[in-house]
């Protein structure tokens, strides 16, 4: 006989899902997971840019982005070598950055943004099968979907339309027009849960209600075979690993918006310690 009691969560199988599919919500429902930068930028430099980005490994982007935060006057050490987290977001943001700038390339995809969404609000209104059935077909058509194999997410959520459309019959479903960002965030732990074995309310109950300080599931004491002191101790959940570094993200949009030239000019002459590309990666 197999033990009594709740099973357990695998937290981290929880998370994981949770980050994928609050980038594919964001993602239908803004066309990018960042948002469109300046339309000031000649083709020529997009496509400039995004040839310099793809050439960028997460350290190297890392160390620009720093360097791009001392000539703003912030107080950073350049020598310290990039953790695992830094690497995640380095190579996050990068990519995110890149999806923007291609976007800018093609007009049809900008056009497409108020039909992506319309695909999204009928998904997030959706109370019947057929509702979901139809708002998920339309979806995984997105070229951009298609062309990223991401099909899967759409095809997860009519697999799964029951459970879909139980998360949003329950009080907690966030139903202001202005909280947008909060279905998304429902929608997404409640996905977890159901792509984690476990039904999409644990998900969304399980992952409100994680900790995220000293002991916490996800709590990263060590690196590898370094154990992190503790003031470089931190939860290793997408949603922390963002917030950590909301204020970098911050410089670095500022950054793109009143010059990416600059950015780039400034990726041209960083140089990356060969330590830090041999260290292990993320």
């Amino acid at each position: 006989m197999g033990k009594r009691g709740p099973k357990r969560v695998d937290m981290r199988m929880l998370d994981l899902w949770d980050s994928e599919f609050h980038k594919a919500f964001q993602s239908l429902r803004n066309g990018s997971v960042t948002p469109l930068l300046p339309r000031a930028l000649s083709k020529a430099q997009i496509r400039g840019f995004i040839t310099e980005l793809k050439r960028m490994t997460p350290e190297h982007y890392w160390l620009t982005t720093r360097r791009l935060s001392v000539e703003m006057g912030n107080p950073v050490n350049l020598s310290r070598p990039p953790r695992q987290v830094d690497r995640w977001w380095a190579q996050e943001e990068r990519d995110n950055e890149i999806r923007s700038l291609e976007q800018q390339l093609s007009l049809r995809d900008i056009e497409a943004q108020g039909r992506r969404r319309k695909i999204w609000d009928v998904l997030i209104k959706a109370d019947t099968y057929a509702a979901v059935r139809k708002a998920c077909g339309r979806w995984a058509r997105l070229p951009d979907v298609r062309r990223t194999g991401t099909t899967t997410f759409p095809e997860y959520a009519l697999q799964n339309a029951a459970q879909f459309l139980s998360m949003k019959t329950n009080k907690r479903f966030p139903r202001s027009t202005s909280r947008d960002d909060a279905r998304i965030d429902y929608l997404a732990r409640g996905m977890a849960g159901v792509l984690a074995g476990r039904s999409a309310m644990t998900g969304i109950e399980r992952l409100r209600n994680m900790k995220h300080g000293p002991g916490g599931p996800l709590w990263i004491t060590r690196e590898g075979d370094y154990v992190l002191p503790a003031n470089q101790q931190y939860c290793g959940c997408w949603r922390c690993k963002k917030a950590n570094w909301n204020n970098v993200a911050t410089l670095s949009q500022a950054g793109y918006e009143n010059g990416l030239q600059r950015f780039i000019e400034l990726a041209a002459t960083t140089r990356v310690p060969k330590d830090w590309s041999t260290s292990k990666r993320l």
